[in-house]
């Protein structure tokens, strides 16, 4: 059978089938494809170097890295470890939630095309915490415009799945809004300052929904300070080719740089289970040794045409090992937590239309089901050994 054919198979199942049943039939059918291709070509071991270089965190670049910007508070020693990370975790999201929806803002700039409605911002963090000092970061801003009033809510439910899933590669994301008079000021004497205010999908209250996006995954800290990034295509770089390797190695490959790879595999997941077919490009962030997915707009589409997710669901499949608390979180992240998650408020505050819902939870059985086939076969320690 042709792998075309086979492709064709895997893809036509969802269309005839629903809910869990086709959802098994597609990660059977995507194994099948797995066990019949001949592996693919290797390129030389230079871009492995190359990536094991990015991969590596110096000591020196994070000792010039500026100093934190601040913490959570700190959690009590005598809970759980477990209890423990989550309520971290919980108090990290809310910190850094709070710092981008009620820190200052200070100027904006815009970036890109006049009618993409994109600006650079610059934050103006801890000016309203404790009366210190406060550090101005660059973050991205997006407010919303009358072509599309409501842009702005997929990659935010971009962001807040991976956070419900503990993914670490996607910048913090959160809504604010802003007057008009506020935007009008802040952008000054910009040319063509009017047009860019003509375009903004003013509410009745004279407010403007906008994403406010972190320079950097993780909380404010140096990331977010000093981040030394590049940008590589999504569909042709040769780095992918070289964490796809790794990923297909049941143990360890030769130099392979585990944090990146787990980033990897995040990347794959996140973006099947949204439905992202359209990925363009990922961030590596040198400083960091880590991945950052900046750019997802295109997130829960509202059509997912069945080739598009090839990509990601091919080398899901090819993958041989996965991180365990990928697994775990994949478990616990049934259609109650993914409603939770991404519609907070019901139809009101709903980030995704109730059909991105549907499909959400066929997808993460598919990606469960894959990852406990594997298990079946090689062991739970061998496959969710990352």
């Amino acid at each position: 059978m042709s792998r075309r054919a086979r492709g064709g198979l895997a893809r036509g199942l969802p269309r005839r089938l629903g809910g869990a049943v086709a959802s098994r039939l597609l990660v059977a059918a995507a194994l099948l494809a797995a066990s019949c291709a001949r592996p693919s070509s290797e390129r030389s071991g230079a871009p492995a170097a190359a990536i094991a270089a990015l991969a590596e965190v110096a000591p020196a670049a994070l000792a010039e890295a500026a100093p934190a910007l601040g913490a959570p508070p700190a959690l009590s020693s005598g809970e759980p470890p477990a209890l423990h990370a989550a309520s971290a975790g919980a108090a990290a999201d809310a910190y850094t939630a709070r710092a981008l929806q009620r820190s200052p803002l200070r100027a904006l700039r815009p970036t890109g095309k006049p009618t993409d409605g994109r600006f650079e911002a610059t934050l103006a963090l801890g000016a309203a915490e404790d009366g210190a000092t406060p550090r101005e970061v660059k973050v991205k801003l997006a407010p919303a415009q009358k072509k599309s009033p409501l842009a702005f809510r997929r990659p935010l439910a971009f962001y807040r799945l991976a956070r419900a899933l503990g993914a670490h590669v996607v910048p913090a994301a959160a809504a604010r809004r802003l007057g008009i008079g506020e935007l009008a000021s802040l952008i000054g004497r910009e040319p063509a300052a009017r047009k860019l205010l003509r375009r903004f999908a003013v509410m009745n209250d004279g407010t403007v929904d906008a994403l406010v996006l972190a320079p950097a995954p993780g909380p404010p800290g140096p990331r977010w300070i000093a981040p030394r990034r590049q940008s590589i295509r999504f569909d042709d770089a040769p780095e992918l080719d070289v964490w796809a390797r790794w990923a297909r190695s049941p143990s360890p490959a030769r130099g392979e740089r585990a944090p990146i790879l787990r980033d990897y595999l995040e990347v794959l997941a996140l973006d099947y289970l949204a439905g992202n077919g359209l990925r363009k490009e990922i961030v590596i962030d040198v400083g960091a040794g880590a991945l950052s997915l900046e750019a997802n707009a295109s997130a829960f589409p509202l059509h997912v045409k069945a080739h598009e997710l090839d990509r990601q669901l091919d080398r899901l499949v090819e993958a041989a090992r996965f991180p365990r608390a990928l697994r775990d979180a994949l478990a616990r992240f049934g259609p109650g937590e993914a409603a939770a998650v991404l519609r907070p408020g019901g139809i009101e505050e709903e980030l995704v239309p109730p059909r991105a819902l549907v499909e959400l939870e066929e997808r993460r059985q598919a990606l469960l089901s894959l990852i406990e086939t594997k298990i079946a076969d090689r062991g739970e320690d061998a496959v969710l050994s990352l």
